[in-house]
């Protein structure tokens, strides 16, 4: 596994891409940056990056079966973030489809995925996963649903010793984990893992009660 570590970018999902063209990517590595000037969300939305105030990652994969639908990866992403989160700081997140983290219908986080496509195959793929660690002005356009960050969702006590670099290499080892059952083509495992973690859709309510509320704010 190789890493890659950087003080600010623009955006690893960039960086992760530049690397990749270099020849300086094997099977699997992960970029990490403190800060990004151009982070990058869905739909060429940007995604506020304060320094040292979240987890910036992009975690680049090779897919042994490269023919998977690239919705499946973001999928799969997400599920790789809620159980990682889970496990590692106690915080039980939703995942409003496709990309988005929630809890209590605040945002936490979000995922971008992105490919490298030849002959119709993912040759390389690019998960890039932006999470708010530290409360921090996120400048954002009003009708952004409202931010919260691990630092408002653990004990003080317990965020003060969290390993965020830890949770950072835990969360690119498992999104791999969930890559190759995506390239397995197991789709039923990761539905019903979807099903456990997922809003549903229509209402954006999952079944354990989590809902999306949109709320005028400035910040993320």
């Amino acid at each position: 596994m190789q890493a890659f570590y950087f003080d600010r970018v623009d955006s690893t999902n960039d960086e992760a891409g530049r690397l990749l063209r270099e020849g300086r990517i094997g099977d699997f590595a992960y970029v990490v940056a403190r800060g990004q000037s151009a982070g990058k969300g869905n739909r060429g939305r940007k995604w506020a990056s304060p320094y040292d105030a979240g987890i910036y990652l992009t975690v680049v994969d090779r897919p042994a079966h490269s023919g998977g639908e690239l919705h499946l990866f973001t999928r799969a992403a997400g599920v790789a973030c809620a159980e990682t989160l889970l496990e590692q700081t106690g915080v039980d997140v939703c995942l409003k489809p496709i990309n988005d983290l929630y809890v209590d219908g605040r945002k936490l986080g979000g995922i971008l995925t992105e490919a490298v496509i030849e002959q119709g195959c993912i040759r390389a793929l690019i998960t890039g996963v932006g999470i708010n660690v530290r409360r921090a002005e996120r400048a954002l356009p009003p009708d952004h649903v409202r931010p919260i960050s691990l630092e408002e969702l653990i004990p003080r006590e317990v965020f003060a010793v969290l390993d965020v670099p830890g949770l950072t290499v835990a969360l690119a080892k498992r999104i791999r984990r969930w890559n190759a059952v995506v390239s397995g083509e197991d789709g039923q495992v990761l539905e019903e893992a979807w099903r456990k973690h997922g809003l549903r859709s229509d209402s954006f309510v999952s079944d354990r009660g989590c809902r999306v509320e949109p709320v005028r704010d400035e910040n993320r």
